[in-house]
């Protein structure tokens, strides 16, 4: 039995990799045809890429959204967790639900029904409504990212600094927010990668300027180039590189802290 379930675990994960690894191979064959065998090493697809100016826009595009959207997706988690799960409020079962309604509700029906509401209410597309929308969908992550963390605090700790004399905000200030920073920075990383891949909402709701990610999707319907290859290697790796910095900081303000 422990066999089967150790191959089912390695079929998983190449389930999961192996089209990554595939596209890897791609953008470094030397040929416009992606097929085997293997016309030799290059890479010029790559330089390719780099010398696209309007895939670099688009790269441009997509960080002036993924960093708002990143922002204000942890600030408002982290106020959402807070009230879900840490601290007392009325009725933190509706708003739990309603907070995490857009995982229930397919992403094309949400795309559709901003529109709308742009739409009728007056609202010219632009970065700020595709900021505005990616934060809806972002924020119920962000939120359960942050009350992961927040519901292992010991609630003890507040009492212990109330008992020394320190009011509720100074006990928030000094004791959960330093506790909750790990969560918060990993909310953070997970907002900005979701923001940085979303497409269908993005593509409905963005105006003249359009991030990589709804680019590269029209550049797919046209043609499948080599260079397209390249530029999702790039990409998955600038995700890996990100997350390293983010467990690189955080182990370090662990060290300083200890």
């Amino acid at each position: 039995m422990s066999r089967l379930s150790t191959l089912w675990v390695w079929a998983v994960f190449a389930f999961m990799y192996l089209p990554i690894a595939m596209i890897a191979l791609f953008s470094v064959n030397d040929s416009k045809i992606m097929s085997l065998p293997f016309s030799g090493f290059t890479l010029k697809w790559y330089a390719e890429v780099m010398g696209d100016g309007r895939l670099g826009g688009g790269f441009l595009t997509t960080l002036s959204v993924a960093f708002p959207v990143a922002i204000c997706a942890t600030l408002l988690g982290g106020l959402a967790a807070l009230a879900i799960s840490f601290y007392p409020m009325r009725g933190r079962g509706i708003f739990a639900v309603l907070l995490l309604a857009p995982f229930l509700i397919p992403k094309l029906i949400l795309a559709v029904a901003q529109l709308i509401m742009f739409n009728e209410t007056g609202v010219e597309r632009s970065l700020l409504t595709v900021i505005a929308a990616q934060t809806v969908i972002v924020l119920p992550f962000s939120t359960l990212v942050i009350a992961s963390v927040l519901i292992r605090i010991d609630r003890g700790l507040l009492e212990a600094a109330a008992d020394l004399g320190a009011s509720g905000l100074s006990a928030f200030r000094r004791v959960v927010l330093p506790l909750m920073a790990n969560g918060l920075m990993a909310s953070w990383v997970v907002a900005f990668v979701l923001s940085s891949a979303e497409y269908v909402l993005t593509a409905f709701v963005s105006g003249r300027a359009q991030p990589l990610s709804v680019l590269v999707a029209s550049d797919f319907r046209f043609a499948l180039s080599p260079s397209l290859n390249a530029l999702a290697v790039m990409i998955v790796f600038g995700n890996i590189a990100l997350v390293a910095l983010a467990e690189l900081i955080r182990r370090r303000a662990s060290k300083t802290g200890a």
